[in-house]
């Protein structure tokens, strides 16, 4: 019901995005010289939307054509289970003293509690567009770039002793969630695995310790050997459908260690 309905609103205000991308394929339709040059959704990032936000993104979309740009209209975002986002007026200024290229923005705005956006709506999303030239000419694409909408995922519950001895045994844990955009709530990440990272105090790399799956209620958990002072995290790096999420920073001081530990 809710997915017919959605197709009713054409381009609807639903979903999300980022990514730039120029396209790699001819338009569906076009005539004279119009040549698009690129497309950016949100900066070119990828918007993590969480479970009762609302985002106002920026579509930018640069173009040339001998006589000059006159509009990029009309424009729209499609994503997954019929999901569209609607972009507003796009305003179009020149680039070069000749007119011939001008880059064109809009907005649309994306909201999780609006009861248009639904989690079987993350994913690849595409942008779907006709320019139109001074002269006449045109170009049209129902797929002139790709870009994505992701459940915004994060740690919390994250935890590991302040202060150990060198060798001595030390539990890190956290808890992984991700955005429900039906229940504009988190959720446990159950399943997903993250990794434990180590970072040595006075360096800038963090080292990969070891990895673990998130157990039913999203909780993970690793017991490491302590063997010198430094900071801990766990990193998920996310899917094509929820975004990576890196936990707040765990200081651990090492009493005893030796000279040259190997952690």
């Amino acid at each position: 019901m809710r997915k017919s309905a959605v197709a009713l609103c054409a381009v609807a205000a639903v979903g999300a995005v980022a990514v730039v991308l120029v396209p790699a394929t001819a338009p569906e339709s076009s005539s004279g010289d119009v040549e698009l040059l690129s497309v950016t959704v949100d900066g070119g990032r990828t918007v993590e939307l969480g479970p009762d936000e609302t985002r106002t993104v920026t579509v930018e979309v640069t173009a040339r054509d001998d006589s000059g740009i006159r509009s990029v209209d009309p424009i729209g975002l499609w994503g997954p289970n019929y999901a569209a986002l609607k972009v507003g007026r796009m305003t179009c200024a020149p680039l070069d003293p000749a007119g011939t290229t001008a880059r064109c923005r809009g907005e649309a705005t994306v909201a999780a509690t609006a009861r248009a956006l639904f989690d079987d709506q993350a994913g690849s999303w595409f942008v779907d567009l006709r320019i139109r030239a001074n002269d006449g000419d045109r170009y049209l694409s129902k797929n002139a770039a790709g870009f994505s909408l992701k459940h915004a995922a994060r740690f919390d519950r994250a935890a590991a002793p302040a202060r150990a001895a060198a060798g001595e045994a030390v539990t890190v844990r956290a808890r992984l969630l991700r955005a429900d955009w039906d229940g504009n709530t988190e959720v446990p990440q159950q399943g997903v695995f993250a990794y434990l990272q180590f970072r040595p105090d006075g360096s800038d790399t963090w080292t990969t310790l070891a990895a673990t799956g998130a157990d039913a209620g999203g909780e993970l958990s690793l017991n490491v050997p302590a063997r010198r002072s430094g900071t801990y995290q766990w990193y998920a790096p996310g899917d094509k459908w929820t975004a990576a999420a890196v936990s707040p920073e765990l200081p651990l001081t090492v009493d005893g260690q030796s000279a040259h530990p190997g952690q």
